[in-house]
């Protein structure tokens, strides 16, 4: 594995991570704002600039390549998809998100 290969697996992993961050911010924020201010609509900004961010991050993890072989890592072809965003391989290398996990690395 090369130094570049690590680092854009860290990068994956980075946006993994922010896309479950978004995901459970959701109800805490939801939960404050809403206590705070005892109003709905002063929770509307607050939903608006949640899903862009959401659908911001869900977008980098789905559009991100591969740091081996350059393909799109999430999905099985040259178009993005959401339904593999969950995968621990790329889809088209075999590529493994956390190569530390590898029981044996010579049958990669």
């Amino acid at each position: 594995m090369t130094a570049g290969e690590s680092d854009g697996l860290r990068a994956i992993q980075r946006s993994r991570r922010w896309v479950w961050i978004w995901i459970l911010s959701y109800v805490p924020v939801m939960w404050v704002v809403k206590r705070t201010t005892h109003s709905d609509l002063a929770a509307a900004p607050f939903v608006l600039i949640w899903t862009v961010a959401i659908v911001r991050c869900v977008a980098r993890v789905m559009f991100v390549t591969c740091p081996r072989c350059n393909g799109l890592f999430h999905s099985t072809h040259s178009s993005p998809t959401i339904w593999n965003l969950l995968t621990r391989k790329c889809l088209q290398c075999g590529l493994p998100l956390h190569v530390e996990k590898v029981i044996y690395p010579s049958l990669e």
